[in-house]
């Protein structure tokens, strides 16, 4: 499961998109300005109600060795840390990922905010993982600067003044990848936009989705928005399941599948 919910931010969920040359909004429906209005009128408290409800019954969907990311901000990432913690185990909790990213600089009085967090638990201690791996930076050359004759690169590491052979591991995998991924905000000229403002890139599912699945498997994605999830589970050999309240999301995403 990989679910992108509402960050408490405030934010009216009115939708403003592009029809040609025309610019057209659109106002939450009955179903979704009541569900919005019972999320924050309360204040954090009924955010953190509305969560705790869904995210209970997606532990009952997990199999065994499935895994759930929550993709979040500094808004509510705390308390919704805290929450998990209790309905998943803190024993299952496995990762806080920092998605950094570049955007345009921006005015302001403080740092300017450019990450998101994802937080991933498992159902149980036997779970799938399939480490994901990226090419060695320049870097590598220099500090493993010795070749041997099977090819194979190696450095000197002394220890209490012992020097020892030590050979980078996996060459050809690469490094294995940290908790900190650098992936790319999708610009707007990305041929991947679908004109949804929280659109997600591709990047980051699909290096979620090949990590926490197998070919087969099933990938859910209980706030679909612009559907990205389904796209690349799709892309990469997995079924999906997908919902979201907005009727403007589900347009978009099965415009997007079609």
């Amino acid at each position: 499961i990989y679910i992108d919910p509402p960050f408490f931010t405030g934010a009216d969920f009115t939708v403003r998109t592009k029809l040609g040359n025309e610019r057209i909004e659109k106002e939450p429906s009955i179903i979704e300005e009541r569900a919005y209005k019972d999320t924050w009128s309360g204040g954090i408290a009924s955010y953190l109600k509305y969560m705790h409800e869904r995210l209970v019954l997606m532990r009952e969907l997990l199999t065994e060795n499935g895994s759930i990311y929550v993709h979040l901000d500094w808004h509510v990432g705390h308390y919704v840390k805290v929450m998990m913690d209790e309905i998943f185990g803190y024993e299952n909790f496995r990762n806080e990922v920092v998605w950094h990213y570049r955007r345009w600089t921006a005015v302001s009085n403080r740092y300017q905010a450019l990450h998101d967090i994802l937080l991933w638990y498992t159902k149980a201690g036997d779970f799938v993982f399939n480490a994901p791996y990226e090419p060695y930076g320049d870097w590598i050359k220099k500090d493993y600067k010795y070749v041997d004759e099977e090819g194979r690169r190696w450095r000197w590491h002394t220890v209490k003044g012992v020097r020892y052979k030590v050979y980078l591991e996996d060459e050809d995998k690469g490094v294995k990848v940290g908790d900190v991924w650098q992936i790319h905000y999708i610009v707007s000229t990305a041929n991947e936009r679908v004109g949804f403002d929280t659109q997600k890139p591709e990047a980051l599912l699909k290096r979620i989705v090949l990590a926490s699945s197998n070919p087969g498997d099933v990938v859910a994605d209980f706030f679909c928005g612009s559907g990205t999830t389904l796209a690349v589970a799709e892309k990469l050999g997995r079924r999906g399941i997908s919902c979201d309240l907005s009727k403007f999301a589900i347009q978009v995403m099965r415009k997007r599948l079609l």
